[in-house]
């Protein structure tokens, strides 16, 4: 009877350690598993994209990794592996047009700035800026005011950019050719379409929610964002790029195509495992992994892709930056 008792009593201590921690082992196991595939997929999806850099043409590379996205996403559904969502396709298609809109320009734009001068390390310094918009959107839109630390937590966001992009230099001079550039505007208005997504997405109804689960919303948005990148398409020359493609060497060749499956599958496996850390973990837990995910995708650029630099003044502008997200989410976590 004893050991019946001990074993007992040490089950009782796990599952008291458990209610109090508010989850339990296999739901940290679970967190920690999505949290490291989603780090994985967000590094990998911005090392690839660099890769197709030896096709310098955003849009058409955008609308590459979308095709992906989709040859990967319909056969879940036909397969059976997913659940048909439970709505008319109409009804899809017009409450999640504004959500896919915003995403295929916000995808676009996003890749477009990671092709400009700076490569990949340069837009995740501007998109480190990305709750600063958030802020102000929510603000002009619908009116939420910021709390007090909340706001605070901003300063040091849009400190910690200015001084990565410029290198330290934080003249007015050194800001205005580093923060003013095309690149620079393509990385913002990236920030400005992925946040204008997240406050569509936060409006949608609880009814739409409860038949559309955050899987089939994802895989439908980029279903529908691809049909809405082939406009873009007309902002390049498609002779051009038919001319780039036909007289790329073998490997050329070769490293455009494992750069587009690769880059397309990992867009859509690291937004899909986003979507579920977001609505399975708490809003610290979130925010914690959140703002560690800048550092594997600054780690991975630095690692993977050739040319890009990190020197000791930008070091220390994107650990200013990413200091100040991780205080900011904490900060609107908690509602301070």
């Amino acid at each position: 009877m004893a050991p019946a008792k001990t074993q007992k009593k040490a089950e009782e201590v796990v599952a008291a350690k458990e209610h109090a921690s508010g989850y339990s082992i296999s739901q940290i196991m679970s967190g920690l598993f999505v949290l490291v595939v989603w780090y994985g997929f967000s590094c990998s999806y911005n090392v690839y994209s660099q890769h197709m850099k030896v096709l310098p043409y955003p849009m058409f590379c955008s609308l590459a990794q979308l095709v992906v996205c989709v040859i990967f996403a319909v056969p879940l559904w036909v397969l059976g592996l997913r659940d048909w969502p439970q709505c008319s396709l109409r009804e899809l298609c017009t409450t999640l047009f504004p959500v896919a809109l915003l995403n295929a320009v916000g995808h676009a734009v996003a890749l477009a700035s990671m092709f400009r001068k700076g490569g990949g390390s340069f837009t995740q310094v501007i998109k480190a800026s990305e709750p600063v918009v958030s802020v102000l959107l929510s603000l002009g839109i619908n009116g939420v005011v910021p709390k007090p630390f909340t706001a605070l937590s901003l300063l040091p966001i849009v400190y910690g950019v200015a001084y990565a992009s410029t290198k330290g230099n934080l003249t007015a001079a050194a800001m205005s050719a580093e923060l003013l550039t095309t690149g620079s505007a393509l990385a913002m208005s990236g920030n400005v379409a992925f946040a204008l997504r997240s406050i569509m997405r936060k409006g949608l109804s609880k009814e739409f929610k409860a038949k559309v689960s955050a899987d089939n919303d994802h895989a439908i948005t980029e279903l529908l964002s691809l049909v809405l990148t082939i406009p873009m398409l007309l902002l390049e020359d498609m002779s051009e790029v038919r001319t780039a493609i036909t007289t790329m060497t073998g490997d050329q060749y070769h490293t455009l195509l494992v750069a587009t499956i690769g880059s397309g599958l990992s867009f859509f496996l690291y937004n899909m495992f986003q979507n579920r850390v977001l609505s399975s973990l708490g809003p610290v837990p979130t925010a914690v992994g959140n703002t560690a995910k800048r550092v594997v995708i600054f780690v991975g650029l630095f690692l993977f892709t050739e040319g890009e630099t990190f020197p000791p003044a930008k070091i220390l502008g994107c650990a200013i930056a990413v200091g100040g997200c991780l205080i900011y989410a904490l900060c609107n976590a908690r509602n301070i």
